[in-house]
């Protein structure tokens, strides 16, 4: 995952202000009644788009009222360098709603930014307009008191097209929801995790079940290399203490599997088949198709030609490598971020996306297809998402588990939020895996202390944990020396644990475990609740391993 921040918010307009304003203020003049007040469309210097805007004009709002519309002719470059911005608002801290009306026939973000020095980016929903006006809503967090501190755009150079804009509000919002949600995540836990399970003994005879690994997967991405470095040695056992899944962190993205045409990197490949082989774990190939076009992947083959030969090129790698990894990968991110990386789909079209799904499928028709995409929990993109997937499912295509990434950056990670976000997923009847969790901004680096760094991320594996969809939670990375976060792992770079490795580590080893004893009836059975995995059992003298499904 990789998301570049926008620089460009330092560029600021001027605001008229109302003459009263309260503390936890409206956004003046959303509707453009007052002329352009502030509205501002900025194009990116560095990149510019093509397109022509019209802002605070009679007829181009709602019921011909005074609105907005901007026309994009050619895309800036990078992709969120086209911004419709509103004025500036005065914010108390709290939970907000922003609403806004609009039609089109592109899509359209919606951005909570913060204001100087850094400009970072708080929340965000990403949105498919249609040609009629519809009523849009996001809820953000306002964790900043004072004025241009939680700054709203609209970020519209994602494709060619047009938009209108208009009646843009933002309010206060009373509590989010019910905290009694997250507070009784136990109960939640003890009720989706667990069973009971009987173990045949002799009658009288005493029992003892324990815990040796969860059936639910808890994973890492894993960058792996030369066994002969004793530091690879450690890596590896310290990856082997807290997880038990795992996924290539790069080595299988297609522009560093295959760098060129034919010339395929199998032997570093086979590093994670083999190390997770051995530990008895289950690999994720990650991912199939990406169209990121940064890091230079802008100028591997595969993106080269007519849409046609772009499309044999992705059908040839999806049929030779699944079929070559058959048994070894058990299951695939086949697109990973269609709603942000698209620029395949702006040179060819949507459908190969869902091509990809049923190519996948034939070649090894016992893999799990996962979509895979970020901001759709962490941050509030999740109905494009949703829309996104539920057409592919209303098509027959074969996508079988929701990918959602959870990179939290600098935002608060808030059970209420994240909930409502998986609770809209999961409405589509697939299960939901947590592919890439973290905190801390890829450039700036982790700015929280360790100790909320580790509150972070308790609240987060509780709240994911205790969620019916999740069916399974991957860190992306646990060290700091292998992580895109600088500082962002909870293993430092001299190999000390962070108090979030040790509050990760207890969760599941001394809070979610299963250590009991029981007697077995008159019938030979001993009855136990515990955690669905596998076992170890000591049953008289007899010491065997059981698997509680």
């Amino acid at each position: 995952m990789n998301f570049k921040k926008n620089k460009a918010f330092a560029i600021a307009a001027t605001v008229a202000m109302a003459l009263s304003v309260p503390s936890f203020a409206q956004l003046n003049n959303g509707d453009m009644e007052y002329g352009d007040g502030g509205w501002y469309l900025w194009n990116n210097p560095d990149g510019p788009a093509v397109a022509e805007s019209q802002i605070a004009v009679q007829g181009l709002g709602v019921d011909g009222s005074q609105g907005a519309k901007v026309v994009v002719k050619e895309l800036p470059n990078p992709w969120w360098g086209l911004q419709l911005q509103p004025p500036k608002f005065l914010a108390d801290s709290g939970f907000y709603k922003l609403s806004f009306k609009a039609k089109g026939n592109m899509p359209i973000n919606s951005v909570v930014q913060g204001g100087p020095p850094d400009y970072r980016q708080k929340e965000s929903a990403s949105f498919d307009l249609t040609d009629k006006w519809q009523t849009y809503e996001m809820i953000f967090l306002a964790d900043q008191k004072g004025y241009g501190l939680n700054n709203i755009t609209f970020q519209i150079g994602l494709k060619k097209g047009w938009i209108q804009l208009d009646d843009v509000e933002v309010e206060k919002m009373d509590e989010m929801s019910d905290p009694s949600w997250y507070n009784n995540a136990d109960a939640r836990i003890d009720s989706l995790r667990k069973v009971d399970f009987t173990v045949k003994a002799n009658p009288g005879e005493k029992v003892h079940v324990k815990l040796l690994r969860h059936s639910f997967p808890f994973g890492t991405a894993l960058a792996l290399y030369d066994t002969k470095d004793s530091t690879e040695n450690w890596y590896r056992n310290a990856a082997k203490k807290y997880f038990w899944h795992g996924v290539s962190e790069n080595q299988f993205k297609w522009p560093e599997y295959e760098p060129k045409k034919g010339k395929i990197k199998r032997d570093e490949m086979k590093e994670y088949t083999d190390f997770t082989a051995q530990n008895h774990w289950k690999l994720r190939g990650h991912a199939l198709m990406w169209s990121h076009q940064g890091y230079g992947f802008d100028k591997h083959y595969s993106n080269k030609g007519r849409c046609e030969e772009m499309a044999e090129k992705l059908k040839a790698r999806i049929y030779r490598d699944l079929k070559e990894y058959k048994g070894k990968i058990t299951e695939y991110d086949v697109w990973n971020e269609p709603i942000h990386e698209s620029w395949t789909f702006n040179k060819c079209g949507w459908g190969i996306l869902d091509s990809a799904f049923i190519w996948a499928h034939k070649a090894d028709p016992s893999a799990f297809l996962y979509i895979n995409d970020y901001n759709v929990v962490a941050a509030g993109e999740t109905d494009r998402y949703y829309g996104l997937i539920k057409g592919m499912l209303e098509r027959k295509v074969p996508v079988m588990g929701i990918g959602v990434q959870c990179h939290f950056g600098l935002r608060p990670v808030v059970p209420s939020l994240i909930k409502e976000r998986l609770d809209k997923l999961a409405s589509l009847g697939l299960p939901i895996k947590v592919t890439e969790f973290d905190v801390g901004d890829w450039q700036a680096g982790m700015n929280d202390t360790e100790e909320v760094q580790a509150e972070k991320f308790e609240t987060f594996l509780r709240t994911a944990f205790s969620h019916p969809a999740v069916n399974g939670i991957v860190f992306w990375g646990f060290w700091d020396n292998r992580h895109w976060v600088k500082n962002g792992g909870m293993i430092a770079s001299d190999g000390r644990e962070k108090p979030a490795a040790k509050r990760v580590y207890d969760l599941w080893h001394k809070v979610w475990t299963t250590d009991l004893y029981a007697t077995a009836d008159e019938n030979g059975e001993a009855k136990f609740r515990g955690f669905k995995g596998y076992y170890q059992v000591n049953a008289g003298d007899k010491k065997f391993q059981i698997t509680v499904k």
